[in-house]
């Protein structure tokens, strides 16, 4: 009952669930076709493992670790970034936050910063490094299937720009003071070693399966196997409702697909590399890169520019991605102040960052698929 009320209670599946309703009364019936079971079947694979992880302490381990090593608030805070920015690339931007933001919290009991700007850095690091894997951003997925790519492909285009995301995000730590800190008191968390090795076995399983080299039904169950030797309870925190969400959007988008006017128009918008790239950043600003993606890519054939636009579209504004709602909702659970001012800087900072990420992804994408 309570995992009903949780998916439920999204905002975003209300958004989606009344898209595809609206379309298909004004527009046209929905049609099974229109759903890509693959990338369904991919996410839902990818939630419960990142689940397991999280259920592990994967991640809480070596944040525990690598900050009781740091001596200054600027090591921390390059510490915090880089585990967000790695963290991302195969927790997924969200878990990370989820993980990284308490953590904080706890530290900045024994420092003296501003919480505002590091909980942007981590929201920030962790949108960016998501871009590296598949599984970093959910609709990074839905592209893997959508356009059928392969390995190599993937990376071709994800390699440059995670390169240049954390050069930007290493440069950002810069500004941290290097005030000396004492981290002794904070807790070490140990790791449960059989289950983690089992678990990266079945990681690999599914990837395999995301690339096609193996069903992905396969891989699917692959993922239910362990979570129920693991414990069945984790089933409980998995985020459903961003599988039903690209299901409502798959439906609204296969809809709207089959009216001759809008497509028509649409196409004449996205008819090269540099129109999807803006139109993928400008969208994503409105109505978050996840739907954006696929409504973008129905329309256009030019996959490098929709990968990079919708994932460095992800900075920008709160809603430019589903993470920095949820960076933002958690400052707010556990700060309790000045939420006004974190918007301001967070639109700062992240602008300034989508202005000079966006201009070097503007030259990268005639270099990709």
């Amino acid at each position: 009952m309570a995992v009903l009320k949780r998916v439920f209670s999204d905002r975003v599946l209300w958004i989606a669930g009344a898209a595809a309703i609206l379309t298909s009364i004004f527009i046209s019936p929905p049609q099974l076709m229109d759903i890509n079971w693959k990338t369904l079947a991919s996410l839902l694979s990818m939630m419960i493992i990142i689940q397991i992880y999280d259920y592990l302490d994967f991640l809480k381990y070596y944040a525990a670790y690598m900050t009781h090593k740091a001596k200054t608030t600027r090591q921390m805070m390059f510490m915090l970034a880089s585990l967000a920015f790695f963290g991302a690339m195969f927790l997924t931007n969200d878990v990370t936050i989820l993980t990284l933001v308490p953590l904080f919290y706890q530290l900045s009991k024994h420092i003296k910063v501003n919480p505002i700007f590091p909980v942007i850095i981590i929201a920030m690091a962790a949108n960016l490094g998501s871009i590296f894997t598949p599984f970093g951003n959910t609709h990074n997925l839905f592209l893997l299937t959508h356009f059928n790519l392969g390995i190599k492909q993937f990376f071709i285009m994800s390699t440059p720009i995670t390169i240049v995301t954390f050069i930007a995000v290493f440069l950002v730590t810069r500004f941290f003071p290097k005030d000396p800190i004492e981290l002794s008191e904070l807790p070490a968390v140990e790791l449960n070693i059989p289950s983690l090795t089992l678990t990266v076995a079945v990681t690999i399983v599914i990837f395999l399966g995301i690339f096609s080299v193996i069903p992905m039904w396969g891989s699917l169950i692959a993922a239910l196997l362990l979570v129920i030797f693991i414990n069945p309870h984790i089933l409980e925190s998995v985020d459903y409702s961003i599988v039903l969400i690209f299901m409502c959007f798959f439906i609204a988008v296969g809809n709207i697909n089959r009216e001759p006017a809008i497509v028509n128009n649409l196409h004449q918008f996205l008819q090269t590399r540099t129109s999807t790239y803006l139109t993928s950043i400008i969208t994503s600003q409105f109505i978050s890169n996840v739907p954006t993606t696929i409504l973008v890519s129905k329309f256009s054939k030019y996959v490098h520019a929709i990968f990079l636009g919708t994932n460095i579209g992800g900075l920008g504004t709160v809603v430019g991605s589903l993470a920095n709602l949820l960076a933002f909702k958690q400052y707010r659970f556990f700060f309790k102040k000045d939420p006004g001012k974190y918007l301001l800087y967070f639109s700062l900072i992240n602008f300034a960052m989508l202005i000079i990420i966006g201009t070097i992804g503007y030259f990268l994408i005639d270099f990709g698929i």
